[in-house]
């Protein structure tokens, strides 16, 4: 069984890039959540357990996510969450918590980031801020003439 979801988490390790053997980018990471709450007695902020996703993003996005993420960063990661339980060879079992990833962003409330458009037609990037945009009249927001009647 699979549902989509998004956390907010940190990435817990370095992202490794890979590449399959049909040329298919692969990008895997872990991330860890946590709940901070205050405790009511102490007044004291405190941290709740953490919960450990294994990451993964294909194509397009992973390698942009390998050249944007690094361990330590906080993200938001929307995608498809996928519960499994697993036994080693050691006979060790546990479950594992696995999101293919549709989407991967910088949380912003904890720092600001730059954004570098990627063409997808020829590959190249595009360094241009938002203002740039506009003021070239190259806005992706679609125009009154564009709307249906």
């Amino acid at each position: 069984m699979s549902d989509l979801v998004t956390i907010r988490a940190i990435v817990g390790t370095d992202p490794q890039l890979s590449v399959t053997a049909k040329g298919v980018a692969v990008l895997k990471f872990r991330a860890a959540t946590h709940e901070r709450k205050k405790d009511q007695e102490s007044g004291q902020w405190v941290d709740g357990p953490t919960n450990w996703y294994s990451i993964s993003a294909f194509r397009g996005l992973a390698e942009n996510s390998m050249e944007s993420l690094s361990q330590g960063d906080h993200v938001m990661v929307f995608g498809k969450l996928q519960i499994r339980e697993y036994e080693r060879a050691d006979g060790t079992k546990g479950t594992s918590a696995d999101i293919e990833a549709y989407s991967i962003g910088h949380d912003l409330r904890f720092g600001t980031t730059s954004f570098t458009r990627v063409r997808i037609d020829t590959g190249e990037t595009e360094r241009a801020s938002h203002q740039d945009s506009l003021k070239d009249g190259d806005s992706s927001w679609p125009k009154d003439s564009d709307q249906a009647a």
